[in-house]
């Protein structure tokens, strides 16, 4: 039988034999396992790709390289927090990136196209979240520093497409997530967010019913068309768990354009020590102005801040 190998398996071969070292062969033959249809008439050649697989995986950790550093040491938090892009393969992540954001990742027709953290930033009205597209989870082919990246973000947007079996894929991601020690479901979970892309499909909506039941928020979206995406900003604000304070100052109009961002149960004095920590420490007083509640009242120290509050500090 022949193997009938597409374009994308040749291209593919071609990063192969240009590149220099070992973690660039891993990445090269990664994707042409990937890209390789599944037959017998690939039986072969798939097995021949897997031992060359392991063998160089065994070189690599043999012979450590700077290229071979994690990833996760070049992406820096920013903005009111980080949100990481996580699930199967073929789900639409890269292009919901790229919806929104201004990031422009690789986007290919074939699965597992995205090999390394790819970092934008989505604006929400008057700040901006990091959002980061990670490469698919799968048994086999994930690295540790993807979970170790997926841990360390403040909120885990699992992406699953609507175009088959969105439950399956959605508990297989699940269940890899929480054999990486990363609970999103249950007391004690951390933030996660079910997005289930390609709403517009025929039937999607029918196929999305199942994910209600999983213990998460879900929010239907299509990349392609903008459906849901404003949606889905709303969800990722409210999960991220932050607050939005505006500071003014005596006898000047409040500073609306530069919020400070701060974790839910903040207090007056957390936004004090957030503006300098020496006006925390000689703080005297603030006024405070919150819509339908306070116009310019005095405000102890341990009052908690809420989204949309203005506040005046002084010190001494």
């Amino acid at each position: 039988m022949p193997a009938n190998l597409p374009p994308q398996y040749f291209e593919a071969e071609e990063e192969f034999r240009q590149a220099k070292t070992p973690q660039e062969k891993i990445e090269a033959i990664k994707k042409m396992i990937a890209i390789m249809p599944k037959h017998k008439g690939t039986e072969k050649l798939h097995a021949y790709l897997r031992r060359k697989l392991a063998q160089l995986s065994k070189e690599a950790q043999r012979k450590p390289k700077v290229s071979r550093s994690s990833p996760i040491d070049r992406i820096k938090k920013e903005g009111a927090g980080q949100a990481a892009l996580a699930g199967p393969p073929n789900t639409g992540k890269s292009r919901l990136l790229s919806a929104l954001t201004r990031a422009r990742p690789f986007v290919a027709p074939y699965p597992f196209s995205t090999f390394l953290p790819t970092p934008g930033m989505m604006p929400y009205e008057d700040i901006q979240v990091q959002l980061i597209d990670l490469p698919p989870l799968h048994p086999d082919t994930t690295e540790p520093w993807v979970y170790h990246l997926i841990r360390s973000s403040d909120l885990v947007l699992v992406v699953v497409s609507l175009s088959e079996d969105p439950e399956g894929q959605a508990l297989e991601a699940l269940g890899l997530l929480e054999d990486a020690k990363v609970r999103l479901t249950g007391e004690g979970a951390k933030p996660g967010i079910l997005v289930a892309n390609m709403a517009d499909l025929d039937g999607a909506e029918e196929r999305a019913r199942p994910l209600g039941a999983l213990g998460m928020p879900v929010v239907l979206v299509s990349a392609e068309t903008g459906y849901g995406l404003e949606e889905l900003k709303e969800e990722i604000f409210r999960r991220l768990g932050v607050v939005r304070v505006y500071t003014k100052e005596p006898g000047h109009k409040p500073d609306m354009d530069k919020p400070y961002v701060l974790p839910k149960g903040s207090t007056v004095l957390d936004l004090a020590a957030a503006i300098h920590k020496d006006l925390a420490k000689n703080f005297r007083y603030a006024r405070i102005w919150r819509k339908g509640q306070y116009e310019g009242m005095r405000a102890p120290r341990d009052l908690e801040v809420q989204d949309g509050d203005i506040l005046e500090v002084h010190g001494g």
